[in-house]
C-alpha cells in the first residue's frame, strides 16, 4: 500500500493546486476527465469531450492522466470531474466510503458487468497439439509451471498479475496466495497496458504457454482465442459513470447527459478493435463512434444538441 500512498500524494501536490484555479474561465466551464491508463475510458472521455464542447453552451474539456487510485483521490478532491469507467468492485471500499460521505456521486452504468480474470491460451487446453490438457483452474497451475517459465527466473513458471498502478493488482496478488503458487510461479507486473498485451500477443504468436490477467472489452480479446482459469474469475465488474458533487451545480445539463449515457461490451470492443486495426489515436475513434454510432449516442441527448454534434462532425 505504500506505493498507492506515494502515488496519491505525489498526485495531489503536482495537480492540487492546478485545478484548484481555473475551472471556470468567464463564461465557459472547464469539465476535467480523468484520463485512467486504458484505451476505452480515454475513447470515451473524448466521446464526451466533443459532445459537450459542440453540442452544449460554455463548456471546454481537459484531461489528467494517472492511475485509477490517484484519479479516484482527485475526484473526491474535486480535482476531477468525471471518471467514465469506475471498475470500482477493484477498489469497493475506497468507493464505499467515498459515496457514504458524499465526495462521489455514481451516475449508473457506462456499460454491462466486464469479464475480468486470468487467461490462457485456448490451443494450450484444446486440440491435437495442446502442451496442457487437464489445465482447467488456477488450483491446476503448478503441474504446468514449466510451460510458463520465467525468463529472469526459469526455476519458476511467470503469471502477469496486471500492470503497477492499477487497483486490481491487489485481486491477483490475493488470487496467487490463496492458491499457494509461490513456490512455482512468480507473479509478474507489467510496466503499462501495452506491456502487459505485449507479452500476450508475443507468447499467441508463437504459440507458447501465457497466464496472466487481462478483460473485456479490448481488441486483443476479441482477435485472440483466450479462456479464462476457473479460480480467477473476478466479481463482476461494475463500470459506472462517477463524477465530483460539484458537477451537479456547475454543469447539471452535462450530468443528465452522463445519467443516460450507457454502451455494451459489443460496441466498446467495436470502436476499440477499428483504434487497432487504422492505428488511430483516441480522438480520432470517438469522432469515428460518433460518426458511424448515432444510434446509440443521440439516445443520450437532445435533438437540438445532436444536430450541433452532427455539424461539428
Amino acid at each position: 500500500m505504500k506505493k498507492y500512498i506515494l502515488a496519491l500524494l505525489f498526485f495531489t501536490m503536482i495537480f492540487g493546486s492546478v485545478f484548484a484555479e481555473g475551472q471556470q474561465d468567464g463564461d465557459t466551464t472547464t469539465i476535467v476527465f480523468g484520463d485512467v491508463s486504458w484505451d476505452s475510458v480515454q475513447v470515451h472521455n473524448r466521446i464526451v469531450a466533443f459532445i459537450i464542447e459542440n453540442g452544449f453552451e460554455g463548456y471546454k474539456a481537459d484531461f489528467v492522466p494517472g492511475d485509477t487510485l490517484p484519479i479516484v483521490n482527485g475526484l473526491m478532491q474535486g480535482d476531477v470531474d468525471v471518471d467514465m469507467e469506475s471498475w470500482h468492485s477493484n477498489w469497493p471500499e475506497a468507493y464505499e466510503k467515498g459515496v457514504n460521505a458524499g465526495k462521489i456521486v455514481d451516475l449508473g452504468q457506462n456499460m454491462p458487468d466486464a469479464p475480468q480474470g486470468w487467461w490462457i491460451p485456448r490451443y494450450l487446453v484444446e486440440g491435437p497439439d495442446a502442451a496442457a490438457p487437464g489445465l482447467k483452474s488456477v488450483a491446476d497451475l503448478p503441474k504446468y509451471a514449466h510451460l510458463f517459465k520465467d525468463p529472469e527466473d526459469p526455476s519458476k513458471g511467470i503469471v502477469y498479475g496486471g500492470v503497477a498502478g492499477w487497483s486490481q493488482m491487489e485481486i491477483s496478488e490475493e488470487i496467487f496466495a490463496e492458491f499457494g503458487l509461490e513456490d512455482t510461479f512468480n507473479l509478474g507486473i507489467a510496466g503499462s497496458q501495452a506491456a502487459l498485451a505485449g507479452t500476450m500477443v508475443g507468447a499467441y504468436q508463437k504459440k507458447t504457454a501465457w497466464c496472466g490477467y487481462y478483460w473485456a472489452p479490448t481488441p486483443i480479446l476479441g482477435k485472440l482465442d483466450m479462456i479464462r482459469l476457473e479460480g480467477s474469475e473476478y466479481d463482476a465488474a461494475a463500470v459506472n459513470i462517477l463524477v465530483n458533487p460539484s458537477m451537479l451545480e456547475k454543469a447539471p445539463d452535462v450530468v443528465e447527459m452522463l445519467k443516460k449515457y450507457a454502451t455494451s461490451v459489443e460496441v466498446n470492443n467495436e470502436f476499440l478493435a477499428k483504434m487497432d486495426s487504422e492505428g488511430w489515436d483516441t480522438s480520432e475513434t470517438a469522432e469515428w463512434f460518433l460518426k458511424n454510432r448515432e444510434d446509440v449516442w443521440t439516445q443520450w441527448v437532445s435533438e437540438e444538441v445532436a444536430a450541433k454534434v452532427k455539424a461539428a462532425l
